[in-house]
């Protein structure tokens, strides 16, 4: 099995092409949630080639990128290159080179399933600022259809990185050890 790092390689084409994005109105709930406005600088996590970034670019924050895979951040800073408060440096979400608190909000992606949990939350307490907010967002796969449980099914059977990575992030236990609550 290819370490979280490497497995990208050779994937980033496929991996624009086809990750699915995330509702725009994910700004509105945090607005209403946690105040969230554009004089909050985010560090999104994880940030691939820039999906999640680019909700919070379009909104006017500052967004530093953290990507320990040099393809997918390449791909990212090509692909927001428009955006002049975008910052993208090679991190994981152990050691995110960041400042110390730096940021307001620490954002996750579909990434989140290969952090190690116990590294990562001590280092976004580092990096966030007084009263900051660490917010993991993803997309939920729904098998209501005949075709999305064929598909589960399939993806299950070939892939056993799958069914783990599927499993880490869908699970409220795991949660709940990150947030130490189950209000998440």
């Amino acid at each position: 099995m290819k370490n979280s790092v490497s497995r990208f390689d050779g994937r980033v084409e496929f991996y624009a092409k086809y990750r699915p994005g995330y509702p725009e109105q994910i700004i509105s709930l945090l607005e209403k949630k946690i105040g969230f406005d554009v004089s909050k600088d985010v560090a999104d996590i994880g940030s691939g080639t820039g999906i999640l970034s680019r909700l919070f670019l379009n909104n006017g924050n500052l967004v530093f990128g953290i990507e320990p895979n040099d393809e997918m951040r390449k791909a990212a800073e090509e692909k927001l290159e428009r955006f002049l408060n975008f910052i993208c440096l090679k991190g994981t979400a152990e050691k995110t080179m960041l400042a110390d608190k730096c940021v307001d909000i620490v954002t996750a992606g579909q990434a989140f399933h290969w952090f190690d949990s116990k590294k990562a939350k001590s280092e976004f307490k580092r990096i966030l600022r007084p009263g900051g907010y660490v917010v993991i967002i993803w997309n939920e796969r729904k098998n209501v259809s005949m075709f999305m449980k064929a598909y589960n099914k399939l993806l299950k059977t070939l892939s056993k990185e799958w069914e783990e990575a599927e499993e880490n992030i869908a699970d409220k236990d795991f949660l709940k050890s990150f947030f130490g609550h189950e209000d998440y």
